[in-house]
């Protein structure tokens, strides 16, 4: 399932719950936030799959994520 298809699968999913962004190539960005907890995140750009310890809550400076 790339990002898109699951954006769009998941697009009419509850109003606040987290889609994940992509870049232009498909794959996600290196740092997801939610705008609905403020909370910050890095992930691997290909799987989107979380990297322990790099969650940040709000107001807090988020981990500078690589690509």
């Amino acid at each position: 399932l790339t990002p898109e298809n699951f954006e769009r699968k998941h697009s009419h999913d509850r109003i606040g719950e987290f889609i994940p962004q992509c870049d232009g190539n498909g794959n996600f960005l290196p740092q997801q936030c939610s705008g609905s907890t403020g909370y910050c995140w890095c992930v691997n750009i290909i799987t989107g799959k979380e990297i322990p310890n790099t969650r940040t809550p709000p107001g807090v400076t988020p981990v500078q994520c690589g690509e």
